[in-house]
């Protein structure tokens, strides 16, 4: 049987998963971005209970991990081939063991197999302690910035995250027929071109976009990115907007990241809490020029979401506040 392949772009909220296990229900291998490792198949197995996994990994959400998880095993308990895939995150933790082990940067950088996931790495993590810098330090343009050479770092992560998973995952379903799913985050969308360039051009592969139908139930027509996915996801693609506009984006986001609520929120009648509210924060900065940014971001820099929100005005109420 031909093989075909569905890439399944998603975020890491717990409303997208049943859309998502309904997907991969019809396919026969699912590819999860998850590095594989002995605890991993334990639990996917039974043997290790769930939260005591999740106890081997830092979690950005738990109660997506924890979902997830039982959802995996559902589907393994309902015939499907799973299947942990994630190289660069796989070298990152054999980068960090082996400076558990007394090995120096120097020993790594221009390691064929290592190197380029620390040089990426490392880049990435300089820029971000730029940032940090200048956010302790109140300047908003510096920040702005920062935030810009950032993204550019990111963007190169993303784009060698992507074509390392690609190579792997080609390896992986290359004597496979039937049908595949390999899960992605909805920054990936790198990963779809990486692949076709990396299957056989027969190969059916086809992007499927869990949060384009989220989004529309939410209240927006498609799945609407924050300014700095936005800016990320321009330069992953070698499309850089003007200096100007980098800003501008730089800008928004430096504003989102004040108003966004950061942790889960529990469904509710219609859910898609984390969507909605989502969509009411971009919306507002989408507004915004960079002066409106500056000005407003030294109103509410600092602030948790609901009281940055009560400052800047013309928010619904958080699901959970």
């Amino acid at each position: 049987m031909a093989m075909t392949l569905t890439i399944g772009f998603s975020s890491h909220r717990p409303e997208t998963l049943p859309l998502a296990e309904r997907v991969m229900a019809e396919h026969d291998h699912i590819v999860i971005e998850e590095p594989p490792t002995p605890e991993f198949s334990r639990m996917l197995a039974g043997t290790l209970p769930v939260d005591d996994y999740l106890l081997t990994a830092d979690y950005e959400f738990p109660a997506f991990a924890a979902a997830a998880c039982r959802m995996l095993q559902r589907l393994k308990n309902d015939g499907k081939r799973i299947h942990p895939c994630e190289p660069f995150m796989t070298r990152l933790i054999r980068i960090h063991a082996l400076f558990g082990d007394g090995r120096r940067p120097s020993e790594l950088m221009h390691d064929d197999h290592l190197g380029p996931v620390y040089r990426a790495e490392r880049e990435a993590t300089r820029r971000l302690l730029t940032f940090y810098s200048a956010a302790a330090e109140g300047d908003f343009d510096r920040m702005v910035e920062a935030a810009c050479a950032f993204a550019a770092a990111d963007a190169a992560r993303f784009v060698l995250r992507d074509r390392l998973r690609a190579q792997s995952v080609a390896r992986l379903v290359a004597d496979r027929g039937g049908r595949v799913y390999v899960e992605a985050g909805y920054l990936h969308l790198r990963l779809l071109r990486e692949l076709r360039r990396q299957l056989s051009p027969s190969s059916a592969i086809r992007p499927f976009y869990l949060l384009g139908g989220i989004y529309r139930a939410a209240g927006h027509r498609s799945h609407l990115y924050n300014p700095g996915d936005l800016l990320t996801l321009m330069l992953i693609f070698d499309r850089p907007p003007t200096i100007e506009r980098q800003h501008l984006l730089a800008a928004r986001s430096l504003v989102y990241n004040q108003l966004s609520v950061k942790e889960e929120m529990a469904a509710d009648d219609d859910g898609y809490p984390d969507a909605r509210d989502d969509l009411s924060v971009i919306q507002y900065v989408n507004r915004l020029s960079i002066n409106d940014c500056r000005q407003l971001y030294d109103r509410i820099a600092g602030m948790a979401p609901v009281a940055a929100r009560q400052a800047a005005g013309g928010f619904p109420a958080i699901g959970f506040a």
